[in-house]
């Protein structure tokens, strides 16, 4: 099903999140797990590819979005990625 409550800058954002998912959170995810919290350079890298601040205001260097989808990309795309790997895990011990 498509939906079309997104454009195109969306479903790019959609992409991005994903591939950075994929390649520094699934791998690792169990190691934060054991530590309690992820490592500064996460925030870090999160920061240099515009996933926090989306909505503050621009004048304070945010992404200066108005609406909440780039949120909601950001939650489900986190959530589905992150539960989907760690049931794969559980489900093979």
């Amino acid at each position: 099903m498509q939906r079309t409550v997104f454009n195109e800058d969306h479903e790019a954002f959609r992409d991005t999140v994903r591939t950075f998912i994929a390649k520094e959170v699934t791998p690792v995810y169990e190691q934060w797990e054991e530590e309690g919290h992820p490592p500064r350079d996460f925030y870090r890298r999160m920061g240099e590819l515009g996933f926090l601040g989306i909505q503050v205001p621009e004048e304070y260097s945010g992404g200066g979005e108005s609406s909440l989808k780039f949120n909601v990309i950001l939650a489900e795309e986190a959530s589905a990625r992150v539960c989907r790997s760690v049931r794969r895990r559980c489900t093979r011990t």
